[in-house]
């Protein structure tokens, strides 16, 4: 019997030609999409995650300044920039309007609709993992011209968030990442504007981190549901960490890379059940509204 939540799910990355506003390709294959509107037709978010384990080639490549690269537009919605990877792995040049900024892994830039941006790698380390994640919150991605009089803010600074914030606890969550609680990204206190929570568990596996997964006793959410969406973005390398997800009734095993969309209302939970020792990966939950608000299941 199908399970009734099958569609909510993408198993693997989608690959396109082309982006538009963008150039370049990546690794060759184009622009890999792991949700979007046309994958599972209650998304109201498009997500495409530029992740990876860096190559002396792809090194070499942004260094040159001949990688993959947004140029200036604008959106009728609005998007993220997450900056993901190891500590510092990874570098982008950020335009906000007039204003450029540089940033390291981990960060993240919430782009209000209107407003002109464009996005570069700057510098790329080889051997370690990390890149972009953009999520853009409507359906389907669509870009437009930059106005002769475009959108302007006094201060763009505000809309950067530099590192991960942590937090002791999470309501209806267990355990903790790493003893430090669960990493925040992107939420309404730190950016006003924003209208996405963002929670990446994501980290170079040691060995006494894959012993907690094979025990069970790592941090997992514990069913529950919300009044907004959330996704579940698995990343990684193929089949690097493996997560056990409900939606409702239905259990689902999920490898790496993976998403899962979770409309308001469905019952759901998730936990991971394999880490791999020395590889980059984990979960990276997205709850769109300005901040994380659960409800018991009733």
């Amino acid at each position: 019997m199908a399970k009734q939540y099958e569609h909510l799910i993408i198993n693997g990355i989608r690959w396109v030609d082309s982006l538009p506003d963008h150039e370049g390709s990546v690794g060759g294959k184009g622009f890999p999409i792991l949700m979007n509107g046309d994958l599972v037709p209650e998304a109201e978010a498009w997500v495409c995650p530029t992740v990876f384990q860096i190559t002396g080639r792809q090194s070499e490549i942004v260094a040159a300044g001949t990688g993959a690269k947004a140029n200036p537009h604008i959106h009728d919605a609005d998007e993220m920039y997450l900056i993901v990877g190891e500590k510092g792995a990874v570098e982008f040049c950020i335009t906000l309007g007039d204003d450029v900024y540089y940033l390291e892994s981990p960060s993240a830039v919430y782009i209000p609709a209107g407003l002109p941006h464009s996005i570069r790698p700057t510098r790329f380390d080889e051997g370690c993992y990390g890149g972009s994640c953009q999520v853009y919150l409507s359906r389907d991605y669509v870009t437009r011209p930059v106005p002769e009089h475009p959108m302007k803010l006094e201060n763009t600074e505000h809309l950067i968030v530099r590192d991960i914030q942590w937090v002791k606890s999470l309501p209806d969550h267990e355990g903790s990442v790493g003893n430090l609680g669960f990493p925040i990204l992107m939420n309404g206190d730190l950016v006003p504007e924003a209208n996405a929570w963002v929670c990446p568990t994501l980290f170079l596996a040691t060995a006494r981190q894959v012993g907690i997964v094979e025990a069970g006793t790592g941090p997992k959410a514990n069913p529950h549901t919300h009044e907004g969406d959330e996704m579940y973005l698995i990343l990684g390398d193929q089949g690097v960490v493996d997560f056990q997800i409900t939606l409702g009734d239905d259990v689902y095993d999920l490898t790496s890379p993976c998403a899962v969309y979770i409309p308001a209302g469905v019952v759901h939970s998730i936990r991971a059940t394999k880490f791999t020792e020395g590889r980059y990966g984990g979960s990276c939950q997205i709850y769109l509204d300005k901040n994380y608000v659960t409800k018991p299941v009733s």
